[in-house]
């Protein structure tokens, strides 16, 4: 998730900027803030799981407590190249799926003054992260998300709602995927995003017919793992370049 934020005058790093234009504390200005919640999947372990990253604040009034990643965005800086530079720095790339939500603009939502976020969402696979995160980072499962600051888990709560309409209608979910997965990781993330059990067999019928998918012709080697190896499958890219629904109608989202 990423957003852009307003904030009030007196805030760390411009006071030097402030000074420089000499204004005081009492004075406003937009000032803008990003944010990021990178959301993926984990196959890799007993457990599939979604997966967002939150970060510990060091700063006031937010010591030591969890919020969306974020940093500032000075002045004369541009808000796109904020946005990819911190995607980098969390990431160590910016080249996936991410989309716009909303703004979040309630009178009263920040203990600082007026502050107006703009929201995005961000999917990624577990595999393509490209360094460590940093100790100020902590991953949290979808079913454990702790209380967060302000309104974070309400942008949180609307970007659920987004994600799992996205689900029943377009192919997002491969971009929580490695290019080549199996069946099962697809299945787990739509078990995890809906916390609900498939129909296993009902679901492999209707992805395999939607033509979203492809068979590689090769299987995957899983250590100590009884039976025949699982097929392994790619997306179909001349498919999913369409709107078509995927008719995933089984599944209810929140609004419904």
């Amino acid at each position: 998730m990423f957003s852009t934020s307003i904030y009030v005058l007196n805030f760390e790093p411009y006071a030097s900027w402030n000074k420089q234009k000499n204004i005081t504390k009492t004075h406003w200005i937009s000032i803008l803030e990003v944010h990021f919640l990178l959301i993926l999947f984990s196959s890799r372990i007993t457990i599939k799981s979604l997966k967002f990253y939150f970060k510990k604040k060091k700063t006031f009034p937010f010591n030591g407590q969890l919020g969306l990643p974020g940093d500032l965005i000075l002045p004369k800086e541009d808000i796109d190249k904020a946005l990819e530079k911190l995607m980098k720095s969390i990431v160590g790339r910016c080249d996936f799926y991410n989309k716009q939500l909303s703004t979040f603009s309630d009178l009263g939502r920040h203990p600082l003054g007026r502050v107006v976020t703009f929201a995005y969402y961000g999917l990624v696979p577990y595999d393509q992260l490209e360094h460590s995160l940093s100790n100020e980072l902590c991953w949290c499962e979808i079913s454990k998300i702790p209380d967060l600051i302000i309104d974070h888990n309400r942008i949180l709560n609307n970007v659920l709602k987004r994600l799992r309409k996205g689900l029943l209608r377009h192919p997002v979910a491969f971009y929580t995927l490695s290019k080549q997965f199996i069946l099962s990781e697809i299945i787990g993330v739509y078990e995890q995003a809906f916390n609900q059990k498939l129909d296993v067999r009902n679901f492999r019928k209707k992805l395999l017919a939607s033509g979203l998918v492809k068979r590689v012709g090769q299987f995957r080697k899983i250590e100590k793992a009884a039976g025949r190896p699982p097929e392994l499958y790619e997306m179909n890219t001349i498919k999913t370049n369409t709107k078509d629904r995927i008719h995933f109608d089984f599944l209810k989202t929140d609004s419904e």
